[in-house]
């Protein structure tokens, strides 16, 4: 009888990983009925000179869009290290913030469909400098509840936050650094219940010393302080498990967290692979050390049916 019931168990699951291929870094979004992932093309730097994105009606079955924005496109970019895109939603079109290589700087591209193509708006980097000692890698996008957007990123062990306008393409004010205890790099912001939940991965990213550690504050701003370190690999499942995000699932209040890690007993660099386990949160509002599966999550339709 147990083994009946984990076999439907098994069965019932998305399974891990959601999708073929090595990706790495990925974003996971809600948008017009369906289930977004924008990861990172894991390869060597020379071959990341695009981004894929993954649509899913249910977190089972995934469609794969190719080259939704392509570095030939991209003229200031090094053609080379596209890495960590993060997409959000404003006034019905989608911006994507993007590292244009390692050094070029953060770039925004934008588009009508969360599928793209997306276009480079700029023709420049919106993030060019080393701010506060901060690499301009690893953006990620947030628009809080009173309409404000925010850019976080960084990476080399410090992370910036810098106010976006209303057009989403032009920085305000001043870049803040905002870097936690042991902060290496991806950064995510999740609001929850008035509190801003502030993510990060720490460690190394080639090795099984990644994960994801996390702080609590009363302001999009910070201070951040760290609170405790809550995805970590397993050499029997995977391992170097990190840079990842969050996403509630509607019309409910239970999460899933999306982040990559190697399969058991890889040794190779970019052999990351895209998966979501469940994230849980406690009654005092501190999140529970995630369990990361082969089995992933139960499928969740992204309408109701």
């Amino acid at each position: 009888m147990i083994l009946c019931t984990l076999a439907l168990m098994t069965l019932a699951s998305i399974g891990n990983p959601i999708f073929p291929g090595d990706y790495a870094d990925p974003e996971l979004h809600l948008f017009q009925g369906k289930y977004y992932v924008y990861p990172t093309f894991s390869a060597a730097y020379d071959k990341q000179t695009f981004f894929d994105c993954f649509s899913s009606e249910d977190l089972r079955e995934w469609k794969k869009h190719s080259r939704i924005l392509d570095f030939k496109d991209v003229a200031w970019s090094t053609n080379r290290a596209a890495w960590a895109p993060s997409v959000i939603e404003r006034d019905g079109m989608f911006y994507m913030y993007f590292s244009a290589g390692d050094g070029a700087g953060i770039g925004v591209a934008k588009s009508a469909h969360p599928e793209g193509p997306f276009q480079d708006v700029l023709g420049k980097p919106l993030v060019k400098e080393y701010i506060n000692g901060a690499q301009p890698i690893d953006a990620m996008a947030f628009i809080d509840d009173d309409g404000q957007a925010y850019l976080y990123y960084g990476g080399w062990k410090h992370c910036n936050v810098v106010k976006l306008k209303r057009n989403m393409v032009e920085t305000e004010g001043e870049f803040k650094e905002v870097t936690p205890e042991n902060y290496v790099e991806g950064p995510f912001m999740l609001k929850r219940g008035g509190k801003y939940y502030f993510m990060w991965s720490e460690g190394g990213w080639t090795n099984s010393s990644y994960g994801v550690a996390y702080a609590i504050a009363d302001s999009p701003l910070g201070p951040f302080v760290r609170k405790s370190h809550i995805l970590d690999g397993n050499p029997e499942v995977g391992t170097g498990a990190g840079h990842h995000s969050v996403l509630k699932l509607p019309r409910t209040d239970q999460y899933v967290i999306c982040y990559h890690r190697r399969p058991p007993k890889s040794t190779l660099r970019d052999n990351r692979v895209t998966c979501i386990d469940k994230l849980v949160f406690k009654e005092n509002g501190e999140i529970e050390p995630v369990v990361i599966t082969r089995e992933g999550v139960l499928p969740w339709p992204a309408i109701k049916k």
